[in-house]
């Protein structure tokens, strides 16, 4: 019986030390992928993704095969974030910020800015842009950036949008239909991204009534970040690694030669969009936006504030503690 209880004894040892030392091992490492799957938008103010995926930058630096898909809001890029469809992304700051608090801080993390400014709003001549009441305005798309910015200067000015019992009529709408309308004259003013403010301007006579950049301290007002789906940051922080130095290494080129940079984005966006955007057009709309990969957290934390305030963002006042994850960008960055 003695005999009997010592070796079981044995066994459960053995067992117990086997547990132990699986525990302790580190899990087999992630498949890595044979892709990368990147959203953007066809906007000069996402010059760097544009620029990556026509020209295979994304893909000679991360040596994998880079799917760019585009899309015509915040709102469409976040639903495919959120459905697993991407990535990584660019995106305004103010769709990231809604879908960070719509997941309670688990659908993204921010790791790098791309862009600051190159953000307007153009009205019809002859409106007062101190006198909005009555008119008609329109932004991209309920909730993104420009329309977080719109909201909050027309609660500035003490005017109310229509939902709010207000006589200042703010509806989303596609920036090809703004472009449309605006020609038609059904419309007084838009807030919008490049280039579609300078074709507002050049192509339907608008006039420019506020560049962001001058509303903002130092004129530094986030435009564009880089947003990469957590789980795929944590199963694959090398290739991450290796997005972030060919953004960097894109943003860096842009500084270098801008002339050069804006003729290579124009015609990349001529082959997206099937039609070239004229000299003049490119050229105006070029000087209102700074690329940078600087994650401007300070002007994106006045942006949340703005878009609670605005009603926005919920009920509660954001709490961005884990919005980003800066680590490999303070590697790669100069």
């Amino acid at each position: 019986m003695c005999r009997w209880i010592a070796c079981l004894l044995a066994a459960l040892l053995l067992t117990a030390c086997a547990q132990r030392g699986d525990r302790g091992r580190t899990a087999p490492a992630e498949t890595p992928p044979t892709g990368i799957r990147v959203g953007y938008m066809p906007n000069l103010t996402h010059a760097q993704a544009v620029l990556g995926v026509a020209e295979g930058t994304f893909a000679r630096l991360t040596g994998l095969e880079v799917n760019g898909r585009l899309f015509p809001s915040g709102s469409a890029a976040l639903q495919a974030l959120f459905a697993g469809e991407v990535d990584l992304l660019y995106i305004g700051p103010a769709p990231a910020l809604n879908g960070y608090l719509r997941s309670g801080g688990q659908a993204l993390r921010v790791i790098a800015g791309a862009a600051s400014g190159g953000s307007v709003f153009v009205l019809r001549p002859g409106v007062d842009p101190n006198h909005l009441c009555g008119t008609r305005l329109a932004t991209p798309g309920i909730g993104n950036t420009q329309d977080a910015a719109l909201r909050h200067l027309l609660a500035q000015e003490g005017w109310r949008t229509r939902e709010r019992g207000g006589d200042v009529t703010l509806s989303p709408m596609a920036p090809a239909e703004i472009l449309n309308l605006f020609s038609r004259g059904e419309l007084d003013g838009a807030w919008v991204a490049e280039p579609w403010g300078s074709r507002l301007i050049l192509e339907a006579g608008g006039v420019l009534a506020f560049d962001e950049r001058d509303l903002w301290p130092g004129g530094v007002v986030p435009t564009t970040l880089l947003v990469v789906r957590p789980d795929f940051l944590s199963q694959h922080p090398e290739i991450v690694r290796r997005f972030l130095e060919a953004h960097v290494a894109l943003t860096q080129e842009i500084a270098r030669d801008p002339d050069g940079a804006r003729t290579r984005v124009q015609a990349a966006l001529a082959d997206l969009q099937g039609r070239p955007l004229s000299d003049d057009l490119m050229a105006a709309a070029w000087d209102r936006i700074d690329f940078t990969g600087d994650p401007m957290a300070d002007a994106v934390a006045e942006q949340a504030d703005r878009a609670f305030a605005a009603g926005l963002l919920g009920a509660r006042r954001p709490d961005l503690s884990s919005l980003y994850d800066l680590t490999l960008l303070q590697e790669v960055a100069p």
